[in-house]
Formats: C-alpha cells, sequence, structure tokens
C-alpha cells in the first residue's frame, strides 16, 4: 500500500473510533418557556449532588437552590430541588448532551416543570435552555443568559419564523417583565 493511502486509511479508523455526542432539540423560545413553565423562579444554588438510582444503572444530578423570588406568586417552599440525568461518581461519568450545568453559588432564572418521576422535584423546560444564569454586566447591571450546550444542535420550528427571543443579555428586571407579560397573555 501506498504510504500516502495508509494515512488515510489510519485518519479513517481514528475517525470512526471516536465517539460522537450529540443530541438534537427544538429551541424554545421565551414566550414559550413563560408559558409552558409549571414554575418561573430566581434562585441560588445551595448544593450539586449526584447520586445511583436504585438499580446502580443510572447516574442523577439533584441541584438544590434556595428560592429568591418566584414569579408566579408566593409558595410555601423556599427551597427547590431539580433532577437531570447524568453525572460523575467515584471515576464513573454519565453524560448526557444538553443538560444545564450547576454550580454551587450561581444566581439562576429556571423555568421548571415537575418531574413527571419524582414530584418532589422539578426538571428544566427544553434541558439547558430553562436556565438563565444571572451575571453582573460590563454597566453593573444584572442581566440573564443561557449557557452554551456543546453537543447539541437546536433546530427552529416552522412555526417559530425567523426570529425567535431568547431573553438573553436583557437586564434581570427586564426579564422578569417580559415573562410575566408573557404570563398574562401580552
Amino acid at each position: 500500500m501506498k504510504p500516502g493511502k495508509s494515512a488515510v486509511w489510519l485518519m479513517l479508523l481514528l475517525a470512526a473510533a471516536m465517539r460522537v455526542q450529540a443530541t438534537e432539540m427544538f429551541m424554545v423560545g421565551l414566550e414559550q418557556l413563560a408559558t409552558q413553565a409549571e414554575e418561573i423562579v430566581q434562585a441560588r444554588v445551595t448544593a450539586v449532588v449526584m447520586q445511583w438510582n436504585k438499580d446502580s444503572t443510572m447516574i442523577n444530578t439533584y441541584i438544590r437552590a434556595n428560592i429568591v423570588d418566584d414569579l408566579l406568586g408566593p409558595d410555601e417552599d423556599h427551597e427547590i430541588i431539580i433532577a437531570q440525568p447524568g453525572g460523575r461518581i467515584s471515576g464513573r461519568t454519565l453524560h448526557v448532551c444538553g443538560v444545564a450545568n450547576y454550580s454551587v453559588g450561581e444566581n439562576n432564572m429556571l423555568f421548571l416543570f415537575k418531574d413527571p418521576k419524582n414530584p418532589a422535584s422539578y426538571q428544566t423546560i427544553g434541558m439547558y435552555q430553562g436556565k438563565y444564569r444571572i451575571y453582573t454586566g460590563t454597566d453593573q447591571v444584572e442581566r440573564v443568559a443561557q449557557d452554551d450546550a456543546h453537543g447539541v444542535t437546536l433546530h427552529k420550528r416552522a412555526a417559530d419564523g425567523d426570529s425567535l427571543e431568547t431573553g438573553n443579555n436583557l437586564t434581570l428586571e427586564e426579564f422578569k417583565q417580559r415573562i410575566l407579560k408573557y404570563r398574562n397573555g401580552q
């Protein structure tokens, strides 16, 4: 075999051996997040815990957060638990493309629905799309932004038209006002 062909075969073999990680999902705009959420809260993460399921076949991550502001009205709960698949335990990793990443101390806006398998916890709508990190902009004003998700391909629905509002980089107050506007059907 010629040296050039050997290199091509080697590259093809290496490419085939590489794991491809990808998740495809539809884009979820701010209006859809606001109208479909069962809970919309501003919350600060207090703990991130990873656990095996009861059969030790699946790693799940549980995020505990203190509610700073409940946009859908006062609730007796001051804490919320978010469940999502994936995590790392004792050197074993289950990576799920598209889930939101959480860190203790983070302040976030969250669009949530009740976990169908565990009514004591919630999940984010649209996986990472339902989590907006609150940060202080260069203008010293609190703003919101979704994190980038690696390994995710987003598709627009034909009905969404050319633009889909995400709310990224709005001030926190503008963001909350826009959410309430959508909730009230305006």
